[in-house]
C-alpha cells in the first residue's frame, strides 16, 4: 500500500465511528451498548476491507474506498433494526444505489466525513488517474524482493508496474502491457512468454547457468533472454522511451 493509500485509510478509519454517533444523534438515537459494539465491530471489518482493496495496484481496484465505508453501514443499520427503529423515507434514487442503507447512514459524499477524509480521498482518486493512464509493465515473479528492486526503474521511466505472481487467466490481460518481465525459474515462465510476445516486448531473465532455458524463452518469442545479473544491473535499459 503506498502513502497516499494509507492516509485515506487510517483517515476514513478515524473518521467511521464519530460520523455514524453524528448522524444517530441528528435523529435522535442514543447510542446504546449493542450499538458500541457494533461500531467497533464496523471499524474493525472496514480496516481489513480497507487494507485488502488499497493494497493491490490501482488499476486492479474494483471499488472506491467510498463505496466500503458505505457498506460499513449496515452494522450499525442491524442494531437499529433489530431494536425496532423505524427507518426514514428515503430519496428514491438514494435508496435504489444503497438499497441496504434503510436507516440513511451512509454518507454521500467523502465531503460528509470531514475535511481530513475528503482531501485524503482527492489524493488517492488523482494518484489513481495518474497511475491508470501510465502504460503498464508486467513482472512474471514470485520473488518479493524482485518486484522492489524493479518498481523504481519502471515508475521512473513512467511506467507502472504490475506483478503477476502467476500467468493471468485471461490471455487479453497477459498482452495488455508494453513490456513484460518473465523470470525463467517461474513454472508459467514459457506460458507468459508465448501469450505476452503477441502483443508485448518480452524480456526474460534467469539464473546465468542455465542457457537451455534462454534458448528456450527466445524461440518461444521472447524479444530478449538474459541472465539475471545482467537484468538487475539496469532495469530501464529494457524499457522503451514514452514519447
Amino acid at each position: 500500500m503506498d502513502e497516499t493509500s494509507r492516509a485515506l485509510a487510517e483517515e476514513m478509519l478515524a473518521a467511521y465511528e464519530p460520523f455514524v454517533r453524528r448522524r444517530l444523534e441528528e435523529r435522535g438515537i442514543d447510542v446504546s451498548d449493542a450499538m458500541a459494539a457494533a461500531l467497533e465491530e464496523g471499524r474493525a471489518w472496514l480496516r481489513e476491507r480497507l487494507e485488502s482493496l488499497l493494497s493491490v495496484p490501482y488499476a486492479q481496484q474494483t471499488r472506491s474506498p467510498l463505496e466500503v465505508f458505505q457498506e460499513a453501514m449496515r452494522f450499525p443499520t442491524e442494531v437499529l433494526d433489530a431494536a425496532g427503529v423505524e427507518p426514514p423515507d428515503r430519496d428514491a434514487v438514494v435508496g435504489n444505489a444503497l438499497p441496504g442503507d434503510r436507516h440513511d447512514l451512509a454518507p454521500a459524499s467523502s465531503q460528509d466525513l470531514g475535511e481530513g477524509p475528503w482531501r485524503a480521498h482527492i489524493a488517492w482518486g488523482a494518484a489513481k488517474a495518474v497511475a491508470i493512464t501510465r502504460p503498464a509493465v508486467a513482472l512474471l515473479s514470485r520473488d518479493l524482493m524482485d518486484g522492489s528492486r524493479v518498481e523504481s526503474a519502471v515508475s521512473a521511466a513512467g511506467y507502472r508496474l504490475e506483478v503477476w505472481r502467476r500467468a493471468p487467466e485471461d490471455a487479453e490481460e497477459v498482452r495488455r502491457p508494453t513490456v513484460v518481465f518473465v523470470d525463467l525459474t517461474h513454472p508459467d515462465a514459457d506460458r507468459v512468454i508465448r501469450g505476452a510476445s503477441q502483443g508485448a516486448r518480452v524480456v526474460a531473465f534467469g539464473p546465468h547457468v542455465d542457457d537451455l532455458a534462454m534458448v528456450r524463452a527466445t524461440a518461444l518469442g521472447a524479444t530478449e533472454a538474459v541472465p539475471r545479473s545482467r537484468f538487475f544491473r539496469s532495469v530501464g535499459a529494457w524499457l522503451p522511451q514514452i514519447v
